[in-house]
């Protein structure tokens, strides 16, 4: 490709290449991290107690750090299982927001359904628990150093409609933990006591453990349901040389390779709108540790850890810690009001900056409309007319490059076995025209940035979910379930091109034509509808400034060919006779040099609109 013009071709279509792909790996997750920088294994924290009596064994083959995870040691067996089972009760917390039910087996959540109306699937109010045994439920304490026995049953107590407490004596401790609705929209605060009871020095430490399930037909990311919750990760915030990292891992990365981090903030697991987070409130966490197993091709189960410092308690002592639980939807205003940087469960990507300020915008253009669909619409003209000076700059270098494509065209010819002469020439055309070959990709290049973050903003945002635009579209957060979106995104591209005079080879413009366009409106076929409205208004609105800019264009050609008088047309034959007979016929009628001009410009008009066709 010797042709410059052709090279910023190449670069704009592998530009669109790279966003599809960008988009398509967004939506099956993050690439596995490289072996070289990937973080340690999770092995137990330097310095911390070994497990003393009463540590759950691992079972065999576990990974290091993950001993006593219920992933790795074998369930109980069916006769404690029938007797548990019996023995079990209930108790709840309700809020406004969400009605969440404790077992007294293993003090652990059972049930947690958000309350609010647009919190639905398939009729029913969404469930954040996941799984259904009992040794997999989310926000489980688990205490090592102490023989709880697997038929253990917790006394439970009902202080009020949003408090319980559980209590366990047994092996020389005496534990209480006590559960309360916290001081945000979908928080719950567990504060955990630990006495020894005992005659002597005993060593405990506190691990809360939650699970997330993912079905196997969830993470195919289909076309007719949701967004693929192959956006599903292990996720965990530490601290690192006094930064805040979030490190997130899909399924398939950690049933490779379980991993660990020191200085543990808060651990858990989320998919694209909602999210399981246990939290230190105190700042004593040692570790977070994140696994997951697939489970007979039928699905993954992730599990995270967060694992605190173990301590040795003298007789009569007893340890206290407050940790809580995020449980509900990816909220940016609930998730900031949590606090300890739990707004970094949504991740905006690369351009964070700029899908945090068109999410505001988005959201204030919603508020006035009342309607996500139409906020999406006139979101998008905004950022349209925003780039208005930089498309307009764009246009205009494309139409002085299609001017020179016959001179293009001819230096091809010449130099067509002399690449460095081609070159040459080349840049002594753009250098005597003043035309700089870049002018025409760089506005584009400039923009993406702005619809990468916009692609992230719409893609993360909860307020989609189950949100109504129009007709069948009643859920902007999920594909159009009759494809018409997408199939308008492949059509728009298609004419876009169609209209858009070109000076690649029939080769390349065939490609332009059918091949992306049908490449975009396949991928498409992925996305949720608010991302498909959004590219729908996009197209369009790019073939109205196209014929809009084009019309300026051509109006100042025609202006400066009117001051141009003087100088000579280049002609071909055909141009020969019809400038001979416009002279002739000047001549008959007496008619001003005027006359001419407008005839010259009317031709002019002619010949540019069958090099756009060509």
């Amino acid at each position: 490709m010797d042709d410059p013009k052709r090279q910023f071709i190449f670069l704009g279509v592998i530009a669109a290449l790279v966003a599809a792909f960008y988009m398509y790996g967004e939506l099956q997750g993050e690439p596995p991290a490289d072996e070289s920088t990937r973080p340690a294994e999770a092995e137990g924290a330097e310095g911390s107690e070994p497990a003393e009596e009463g540590a759950t064994p691992a079972a065999p083959g576990a990974p290091s750090g993950l001993e006593g995870s219920p992933l790795f040691t074998p369930a109980p067996s069916r006769e404690v299982q029938a007797a548990r089972e019996d023995a079990e009760q209930r108790f709840s917390i309700t809020t406004d927001l969400y009605a969440a039910e404790f077992s007294n087996l293993n003090t652990g959540l059972v049930h947690y359904e958000l309350r609010a109306d647009r919190f639905v699937r398939d009729g029913h109010p969404i469930e954040i628990v996941t799984t259904d045994k009992e040794r997999y439920f989310p926000f489980r304490p688990d205490f090592v150093g102490v023989a709880i026995p697997e038929d253990a049953v917790w006394q439970g107590e009902q202080l009020s409609p949003t408090s319980v407490r559980f209590t366990w004596a047994g092996d020389g401790f005496e534990i209480v933990r006590l559960l309360e609705a916290g001081e945000g929209d979908y928080k719950i605060t567990a504060t955990v006591t630990v006495r020894n009871t005992s005659t002597h020095e005993r060593f405990v430490q506190l691990r809360y453990f939650t699970h997330h399930w993912v079905t196997s037909d969830d993470e195919s990311g289909g076309i007719i349901g949701r967004p693929s919750t192959a956006l599903s990760h292990g996720i965990c915030a530490h601290e690192l040389e006094g930064d805040v990292e979030v490190d997130r891992y899909t399924g398939d990365d950690l049933q490779e390779d379980p991993v660990g981090f020191g200085t543990a903030i808060w651990a858990g697991t989320h998919d694209s709108f909602f999210s399981n987070i246990v939290v230190d409130l105190e700042g004593r966490a040692e570790r977070c540790v994140l696994a997951a197993q697939e489970r007979g091709g039928v699905g993954t189960l992730f599990e995270a850890q967060l694992r605190y410092a173990g301590q040795r308690l003298g007789a009569g002592e007893e340890l206290q810690e407050q940790t809580f639980a995020y449980l509900g939807p990816n909220d940016r205003q609930a998730l900031v009001a949590a606090g300890h940087h739990l707004d970094e469960v949504i991740d905006l990507g690369w351009f964070s900056f700029i899908a945090d300020g068109l999410t505001q915008v988005l959201d204030a253009i919603q508020s006035v409309v009342g309607n996500w669909g139409f906020a999406i619409i006139l979101l998008t003209i905004l950022v349209k007319l925003l780039f208005y000076p930089l498309t307009m700059k764009s246009f205009r270098s494309m139409a002085g490059m299609r001017k020179l494509k016959p001179k293009i065209d001819a230096i091809n010819e010449k130099y067509a076995d002399d690449r460095e002469k081609k070159g040459a020439a080349m840049m002594e055309l753009y250098r005597k025209e003043g035309i700089n070959p870049a002018s025409g990709c760089l506005p584009s290049l400039l923009q993406m940035p702005v619809w990468f973050a916009l692609y992230r903003s719409l893609s993360t945002n909860i307020e989609l979910y189950n949100a109504p635009f129009l007709l069948w579209w009643t859920d902007l957060s999920a594909p159009d379930p009759y494809f018409v979106l997408p199939g308008l995104v492949a059509v728009l591209m298609h004419l876009q091109q169609r209209f858009t005079p070109t000076t690649m080879d029939p080769a390349q413009a065939k490609m332009m034509m059918y091949f992306m366009p049908l490449v975009i409106g396949a991928f498409m076929l992925f996305l949720p509808a608010g991302l498909c409205l959004y590219m729908v208004t996009n197209s369009s609105l790019t073939m109205i400034q196209q014929r809009i800019i084009y019309a300026k264009l051509d109006r100042e050609s025609e202006t400066d060919e009117g001051e141009d008088e003087g100088e000579p047309e280049p002609t071909d034959g055909d141009d020969d006779d019809e400038s001979g007979e416009e002279a002739a016929a000047s001549a008959e009628s007496g008619s001003s040099s005027s006359t001419v001009r407008r005839r010259r410009t009317a031709k002019t008009r002619k010949k540019r609109q069958k090099r756009g066709r060509a």
